[in-house]
């Protein structure tokens, strides 16, 4: 007999980690699981007097879910399985994570440091996989199986001046989903990913002049991005309506990939 749709939203009892949730798109994703009855971890790496992580999980809270901050940084991999140590400590598993922390600057091909290089391999695909990789062995010692969720950008797979090392990035994570999916099946965890475009974010407008116009007019939804667009796909593959669908990444894009480059 099949699950009912509405039970297959409600995550009562699961724990959710999502990476980079102090403030951005995983603040965003954050408060939205937690409409879904899961307990909400977020992580950090730095303190924000103006975005302090105690408000986030404050928000969580207010939403009928419980929520855990926890300050680490997915850069070293004994502080990331600290990290899921500590969350299935204080709730007693780990069903569900999402890898959003990572950076994002622009690097001119011709100068790139390697320092620069590092950083955002270290950051977005190293730090990425080790956070999985500890995940997936609290879900192995569990036998309940689970789901992660790697944020891509729909600049691994589309050039974009100055991108090379942040595409490239996540180009590599991309191909750590389908590997990872591939071996971790037959343990009952599926791993996807969440391939973003453009997202609305203060500051915006001032930081790229121009880059909402030139997305909406070419993407056939005709807009940009919010928080909770990118945060609705990432909750489905976590849910079992997602239950046959592994290795995959959904381009949450408004469609701007079937045009032309913007």
């Amino acid at each position: 007999m099949a699950v009912p749709i509405q039970k297959m939203l409600d995550f009562s009892g699961k724990t959710v980690i999502v990476t980079g949730g102090r403030a951005g798109l995983g603040s965003g994703i954050a408060k939205r699981f937690a409409e879904t009855g899961a307990n909400v971890v977020i992580t950090y790496r730095t303190e924000d007097p103006a975005h302090p992580a105690a408000e986030v999980v404050a928000e969580i809270e207010k939403r009928g879910a419980r929520g855990l901050a926890i300050r680490t940084d997915v850069r070293d991999a004994a502080r990331s399985r600290e990290m899921i140590a500590k969350a299935a400590e204080v709730f007693g598993r780990v069903d569900m994570l999402v890898n959003n922390a990572g950076i994002y600057p622009h690097h001119d091909l011709l100068t790139v440091g390697e320092a620069e290089w590092d950083d955002m391999h270290q950051s977005n695909l190293r730090g990425a996989f080790f956070c999985a990789q500890a995940a997936a062995n609290q879900m192995i010692r569990q036998g309940t199986g689970g789901a992660i969720v790697n944020i891509l950008s729909i600049n691994a797979f589309r050039p974009m001046a100055d991108g090379l090392v942040y595409g490239s990035s996540k180009a590599g994570l991309e191909m750590v989903t389908r590997c990872m999916a591939f071996e971790l099946g037959k343990y009952g965890i599926r791993v996807n990913a969440v391939a973003p475009g453009l997202i609305d974010a203060p500051g915006l407008d001032q930081n790229v002049p121009g880059w909402r116009e030139r997305y909406s007019d070419r993407a056939p939804l005709g807009r940009i991005a919010q928080h909770v667009d990118i945060a609705d796909v990432c909750i489905f593959c976590c849910s079992e309506l997602s239950a046959w669908v592994t290795g995959e990444t959904i381009l949450a894009d408004g469609g701007v990939m079937l045009a032309e480059a913007y």
